[in-house]
């Protein structure tokens, strides 16, 4: 480059081309305008903020970039409006803003924008499109039921807690339990409940807690601003919750609203101390239920006393009443039986001494009839036989008489000692002491028959729960082939009789119906 075309060119100073460029905005510099974009690189100094006003699209490009100031006084009336409408004023870098601007331009500064004002609808419209897109999503993958299908156990004891220690919804909380007087065992996780802190220290707590031996989570927060609550609208926080293995209950300061975390536990509450109060209630209504319970069961016991104590004291007396008029009867029956029995004996004794003296008469005069008769004929042949031969033959008479006269002694001692011998064991057997201890035995085998007897009543059985159940005819069924559907059937319980008709009949097969 030559000297002469360096002295073609006009060179001007900044100042110059800065202020041309402030006299070509001039027209706009003071204008007021409302701007929608999102804060980056923001930061707070001496009471005034500071950052970049930037507009993305939808792959996260930069479209448009522009300097931003919200002066100490600005910021102060704007946080106090939105403070007013009970919304917090975020700043945070990635926040959608909506800011009433006028133009600025400085030559030693270059161009910017002044905040004026905010408008809090916008900032909570926001929020409000972006908790109602991370529902859509979480509804469309179907994770508003996971966790409301886990089991919750019936009386929960250990309780993982997840809140800001020594906060209203803590102290609340705990002050509720302790009230209650039930033995509840609280692990407590500390968590930053809002601000960006709030995702990663509930995170944090989910895991830690996932690992102890708990029945269930709760996630409490007290009240607040809309757009403090607004942190625990939180997609990972929530898909978290859904895939939780525990269950998860939350007690969330929205009196109005509903937040996302609410959607996919297992169950939401409005405050913190109504969580509380729902875990006492459960301990409550299962006192109350055990308490009726009892009262019912004792109830029941001293009705079932009374009613088994009077059927007792019934068949108490019915048994002695029974067994005394039984005894009389029989006693009376075998008193006639003894005194007919001693009658057939002396009969019978009086019978056979009859013929034992008649038998002795008999056996006494038989020899000196054989005598008197042999003497006869021996008068009779005295002729025919000579002296020597009839004495011989006395002789031997006479020694024959005397063997049967010794063979009858012995016949008839021995029928006397027979005799004698049975009337000894009569005496034996009808003993009065072995009557007694046989009316004794019989006794005692008619209890033990009257008890067998009514074990197998069939009324014992109706009032023990069974049934008997008999066909049209009246006759009783033991088996399904005895009847056939449309039948009628009549069953008899233990208080009355039901008729009703077969509809269906199974037949157990294999030992199953």
């Amino acid at each position: 480059m030559n000297k002469s075309s360096m002295e073609k060119r006009n060179f001007y100073n900044l100042s110059v081309i800065t202020k041309r460029i402030q006299h070509y905005l001039q027209p706009a510099i003071g204008k007021s305008v409302w701007v929608k974009a999102e804060i980056s690189s923001g930061r707070e100094r001496g009471g005034s903020f500071y950052c970049n006003l930037v507009e993305t699209d939808t792959t996260g490009r930069i479209l448009a970039k522009i300097n931003c100031t919200i002066w100490s006084r600005d910021l102060l009336r704007i946080r106090k409006n939105f403070q007013d409408q009970n919304i917090e004023l975020k700043l945070d870098d990635g926040t959608s803003v909506g800011f009433q601007c006028s133009v600025q331009y400085n030559p030693q500064y270059g161009l910017s924008l002044k905040v004026e004002d905010a408008d809090p609808a916008f900032a909570l419209g926001e929020l409000e499109l972006k908790k109602r897109e991370i529902l859509n999503r979480l509804a469309k993958e179907g994770l508003f039921e996971k966790n409301k299908q886990l089991f919750v156990p019936m009386l929960p004891q250990r309780i993982g807690l997840i809140t800001s220690k020594g906060s209203a919804a803590y102290n609340d909380f705990i002050e509720t339990l302790h009230n209650s007087s039930y033995g509840f065992q609280i692990i407590l996780f500390d968590s930053n409940m809002q601000g960006n802190q709030t995702e990663n220290s509930i995170l944090q707590a989910l895991d830690t807690l996932e690992k102890l031996s708990v029945e269930l989570i709760i996630i409490i927060r007290g009240g607040g601003s809309k757009t403090d609550l607004y942190s625990l609208d939180n997609e990972k926080i929530a898909r978290k919750i859904a895939d939780y293995r525990l269950p998860v209950w939350t007690g969330i300061g929205h009196e109005i609203d509903t937040s996302v975390l609410d959607y996919v536990s297992n169950k939401f509450f409005k405050t913190p101390t109504a969580v509380s109060e729902e875990l006492v209630a459960k301990f409550v209504e299962m006192d109350r239920h055990l308490n009726e319970a009892k009262n019912r069961f004792q109830s029941t016991w001293n009705y079932r006393l009374i009613k088994e104590k009077t059927l007792v004291d019934n068949a108490k007396t019915g048994i002695l009443s029974g067994t005394r008029k039984f005894l009389d009867t029989l006693k009376i029956s075998l008193k006639n039986y003894a005194n007919q029995l001693s009658v057939e004996v002396n009969s019978r004794l009086s019978s056979e001494i009859k013929k034992v003296s008649i038998s002795k008469s008999i056996i006494t005069s038989l020899p000196i009839n054989i005598i008197s008769r042999q003497k006869d004929h021996l008068n009779n042949h005295r002729v025919r036989f000579n002296i020597d031969r009839f004495q011989k033959r006395i002789s031997n008479e006479q020694k024959n008489t005397n063997h049967q006269k010794d063979q009858l002694t012995r016949l008839f001692n021995i029928w006397v000692n027979n005799f004698n011998r049975d009337i000894g064991y009569f005496k034996l057997r009808f003993n009065k002491a072995n009557i007694l201890s046989r009316i004794k035995n019989e006794r005692m085998n008619i209890r033990t028959k009257k008890v067998t007897l009514k074990a197998y009543d069939p009324k014992t059985s109706l009032k023990r729960g069974f049934s008997l159940v008999y066909n049209k005819k009246g006759k009783l069924l033991k088996s399904i082939t005895e009847i056939s559907r449309n039948e009628t059937i009549t069953t008899e319980l233990n208080d009355g009789k039901l008729t009703s008709t077969i509809e269906k009949i199974e037949e157990k097969k294999n030992g199953r119906s």
